[in-house]
């Protein structure tokens, strides 16, 4: 009996991932907030979207690919990884459901990219609108991309809430933790990709306006997130980020370049183009840093 127990109990401090599923962790959250930032952007500005889509489409295509490829290097053989996409009775392993959805934006987003090629060849001057049964198709696929970006942006915390060496993503604040720095990634991306093009000033000033109405809902989350944590694991784990071995990497790479550096570059962003680059850089590095944290504390 007692050999059972300690055959089945956890390892206090045990790290049963490595530094592939951190940094997977952490980075599978640009894709997700990349699609759903590009979504807003087409809403908003239909007109100026198209060339939009389609670059931020391949990045996508190509940050699913890696995510991908960590996980299969991860797992040590790529069989496993091709079990849990065509293996359907482990509904219940989040990290395999992970896989599933990953497999799915990859489809979802390469017939997204055929329809937007053939909307772009139709006539080269200006690309024609969808109509019809194809604009209804268009739609459905944006949903659907919609949906599986959502699931792909919170679903690592339904994998670290599972095990005992990340008690801060058991928290009642970390699937929205993880859903707005998905959201701000996404917005990172889009100011690399919009610094590069000439577009106007109105869609410029709206992206801004999206990005700090985010920041500023980030910034109220992590208050209250770390005022929600009364005690047990989650408590030791997070004072190591206020006052402990992380408190370093939360006040410089989290607060001072994922909130501060954004919110003044972006400040200065209407009049001044290159500040947004600062900024995404900023906000990629902050946004990382604080789904490591809730990784690793």
């Amino acid at each position: 009996m007692a050999t059972a127990l300690a055959q089945t109990a956890p390892i206090e401090h045990a790290q049963p991932w490595g530094t592939l599923l951190a940094v997977y962790f952490t980075l599978i959250g640009i894709p997700s907030g990349l699609t759903l930032m590009v979504w807003w952007h087409r809403n908003r500005y239909p007109t100026a979207a198209l060339s939009l889509d389609w670059r931020a489409g391949w990045a996508t295509l190509g940050l699913l690919a890696a995510a991908g490829l960590l996980l299969t290097i991860d797992l040590g053989r790529p069989e496993r990884f091709h079990l849990m996409l065509t293996e359907f009775g482990n509904w219940d392993s989040p990290i395999s459901l992970g896989a599933k959805i990953i497999a799915v934006k990859t489809f979802l987003i390469a017939v997204a990219l055929y329809l937007l090629w053939r909307r772009r060849t139709a006539s080269r001057d200006t690309p024609a609108q969808a109509r019809g049964m194809t604009a209804r198709f268009d739609t459905s696929v944006a949903w659907l991309l919609g949906a599986s970006s959502v699931a792909l942006a919170v679903y690592p915390v339904a994998v670290l809430a599972r095990t005992w060496v990340s008690p801060l993503a058991a928290t009642n604040s970390s699937a929205l933790l993880f859903l707005i720095t998905s959201l701000l990634m996404g917005c990172a991306t889009v100011l690399i990709l919009d610094a590069v093009s000439p577009n106007e000033t109105e869609q410029q000033r709206g992206l801004n306006r999206i990005t700090l109405a985010l920041l500023m809902a980030y910034t109220v989350t992590l208050v209250f997130g770390a005022a929600s944590v009364s005690g047990g694991p989650a408590k030791k784990s997070l004072d190591t980020v206020l006052t402990g071995e992380h408190a370093p990497l939360f006040y410089t790479c989290v607060i001072g370049a994922g909130v501060l550096l954004p919110a003044a570059a972006l400040a200065l962003a209407g009049k001044r183009r290159w500040a947004r680059l600062p900024a995404a850089g900023g906000l990629l590095a902050g946004t990382a840093a604080i789904r490591y944290l809730i990784f690793t504390a």
